[in-house]
């Protein structure tokens, strides 16, 4: 194995991790007719919404999933795609209106921003690596890790079979599988170890794909303001709870995938409904975007769509009191009003339907309150959801910007969204449990976490406007300054230098000051879950260094017996070993069953042998008794294999033991 690469020798696999992520998508933007930041910013979404509906449609029909197949399906969609735009543009369907080209300075004045702010990120996501191959030492790591190696040996990343792996012989269930098919991808065509994918996959996602979708959302927001759309890359780098919250706990890499893409979403749906401030030039885009990108974001993680439908609803109820209520609204029949209105109270129907049905068990919901109303209301007016620092930078911009959406009625839809992103998450972390708290919240597992994580979707582009404000102030300082009595007026090419410098002043001194304490403590929280010890919460450095020489100990073929709390089940994923467990919470089939209880048994236990010969038990890991969460579940057939003589001691690193089942031979 390979997980001790160092960060050069990572970057051929982060730079086609880019191809993977930006290509097939983009084929399909272009094909749409976007072009520039939109373009950009859409084709990761469309990307996923590919992968993960081939996917299931390639296991549905026996082909193996692989790079071939992502790029055949890419190829198809983006033709069809090609032939509806021609169709269209033919029979006069879109009245496609010319955008302005941007200016060279707004090019440069945006990529500068793109840099800035996916450079913070990936500087944040190297500091909290550590080493390129370290795994997230939580419990829902062991499950991802394993997920990824299972899509590999099965050529099968459905979203619909996923579930196998730990299902033992009950038939699968749908689980979110678009992240771990995109692992898989990016493991075939670099071969790099899975530990690796899975970071590269990640830095990837949060200084790109976020980035480029934050940036399209203050853009739909704000206008074509080159400084403002060129600030939000910088406050996408400048949030705790997003994007390290959630490479920190769970850990929850499918919805981190999703949320990932709801920036890029909410500006389509604003889109969609015309409520942004940036006017869409291309009809077809504006109508089949969010459409499209939409599977993506379920797929990747239905929390993502449930969020993302939550959040659409104040761009709707804006979008229909603008055409139908407001003042100055367009003049309609009365015909036409009540029909879009009942149209706009079915869709609430179906939103209800969707809330009442697309959530957890209720056992799988069981987390309460960490916090009272008002300190989750302290927390979202700081940016410090979950006990962080305040981010007093952040949150002044935040405060400027809903001064802006307040006195501006375009704006309204955006404080919406804030409004209720607010109340979601006061609700769930302020809020005791009850059933009146599960309808409102079960959507996200009464848990805080994940609510944190969405609260800079809407309290990002706020920033954006406020920096918008601050920047319309300094700009009339200066121009009082230049104008005041007496004063020699400068060449206007001067006044332009000293106004750029000013902007890169201002952005420089606010992005230092968003970067404190509040990231640092982000960084540093990630970053222990992510460290290699001695005592790492999953698997010791001891039991690593094990899993790293069962390549040459273990015939391929054979199956190891774990504990799978202990961190065993990862010989699956970092050392392509079969184990009869693959995550902490599965369910067995009876052979596994009498392993797990009486192996060490074998010799006395007539029904042992048998299903260590079904089974295809040829060794047993034995980690310690040393749990995640420092729980303490039994497996006492493998427990103390050193004084069975069922068994041999093969290797020990440590006190982490590799056994070679003997009785059944």
């Amino acid at each position: 194995m390979e997980s001790s690469m160092s960060w050069a020798a990572v970057i051929p696999v982060v730079l086609t991790c880019v191809a993977l992520v930006f290509v097939p998508g983009g084929l399909v933007a272009v094909s749409l007719g976007l072009r520039g930041l939109p373009a950009a910013a859409s084709a990761p979404a469309l990307t996923v919404t590919i992968s993960a509906l081939a996917a299931i449609a390639f296991g549905k029909l026996g082909i193996d999933w692989s790079p071939f197949a992502m790029v055949l399906a890419a190829v198809a969609v983006a033709g069809a795609v090609w032939l509806l735009r021609r169709w269209c543009e033919r029979r006069g369907k879109f009245a496609h209106a010319t955008a302005a080209r941007p200016s060279i300075e707004a090019i440069v004045v945006q990529c500068l921003g793109f840099a800035a702010g996916a450079g913070l990120l990936i500087w944040q996501l190297v500091r909290v690596f550590g080493s390129p191959g370290n795994i997230s030492q939580t419990f829902d790591g062991i499950f991802h890790l394993n997920a990824v190696r299972y899509v590999l040996n099965t050529g099968n990343a459905s979203s619909l079979t996923l579930s196998a792996m730990t299902n033992g012989d009950n038939p699968p269930y749908f689980y979110p599988a678009a992240w771990h098919g995109l692992v898989a991808l990016l493991v075939q065509i670099t071969g790099a170890p899975i530990s690796v994918a899975v970071n590269m996959l990640n830095l990837v996602l949060a200084a790109l794909v976020w980035t480029l979708g934050c940036m399209f959302l203050v853009r739909t927001v704000a206008g074509p303001r080159p400084w403002v759309v060129a600030f939000g890359a910088v406050l996408a780098a400048s949030f705790s709870s997003f994007p390290l919250l959630l490479l920190d706990f769970g850990v929850l890499y499918p919805n981190f995938l999703s949320i990932c893409l709801i920036p890029l979403g909410l500006a389509a749906v604003a889109a969609f409904f015309n409520v942004g401030s940036q006017p869409p030039s291309n009809p077809l885009a504006r109508f089949a975007l969010a459409p499209m990108i939409s599977p993506g974001i379920a797929i990747a993680h239905p929390n993502g769509a449930m969020t993302l439908l939550a959040i659409s609803v104040p761009v709707v109820l804006y979008a229909y009191m603008q055409r139908y209520i407001l003042a100055g609204h367009v003049q309609t029949q009365r015909r036409e009003k009540f029909l879009v209105g009942a149209l706009l109270a079915l869709g609430l129907v179906f939103l209800a339907t969707l809330w009442k049905y697309i959530r957890p068990p209720a056992d799988a919901a069981f987390w309460d309150r960490y916090h009272s109303p008002a300190g989750a209301a302290w927390e979202i007016a700081t940016n410090s959801a979950m006990n962080r620092p305040e981010a007093w930078v952040v949150s002044a911009l935040v405060l400027m910007g809903l001064f802006v959406a307040v006195r501006d009625r375009h704006q309204w839809w955006l404080l919406g969204c804030y409004v209720l992103t607010s109340f979601l998450f006061v609700v769930i972390a302020g809020v005791g449990t009850s059933y009146l708290r599960s309808v409102i919240t079960g959507v996200w597992y009464n848990d805080s976490y994940r609510l944190a994580a969405i609260l800079p979707i809407t309290a990002l582009p706020l920033a954006a406007l406020g920096f918008g404000w601050l920047l319309r102030c300094g700009q009339s300082a200066l121009d009082r300054f230049w104008n005041r009595p007496g004063r020699v007026l400068p060449a206007p090419d001067a006044r332009a230098r000293v106004g750029v410098l000013s902007g890169f002043l201002v952005v420089a001194l606010l992005a230092v000051g968003m970067q404190g304490a509040p990231i640092n403590f982000a960084v540093a929280s990630a970053a222990r879950n992510y460290a290699e010890t001695p005592n790492s919460e999953v698997v010791s450095s001891d039991e690593l260094a094990l899993i790293e020489q069962l390549d040459d100990l273990v015939p391929a073929g054979a199956t190891i017996a774990v504990n799978p709390w202990t961190g065993a089940a990862l010989a699956f994923a970092l050392a392509n070993r079969d184990t009869t467990s693959r995550h902490v919470l599965s369910t067995y089939p009876a052979d596994i069953e009498i392993i797990n209880n009486s192996l060490r048994n074998a010799l006395t236990d007539p029904t042992v042998c048998p299903a260590v010969e079904a089974a295809g038990v040829k060794y047993a890991l034995d980690f310690g008794s040393k749990e995640v969460h420092g729980g303490r579940h039994d497996f006492p057939g493998l427990d103390k294999l050193q004084d069975s003589p069922a068994a041999e001691l093969v290797a020990q690193v440590g006190e982490a033991r590799l056994f070679r089942i003997t009785a059944c031979s």
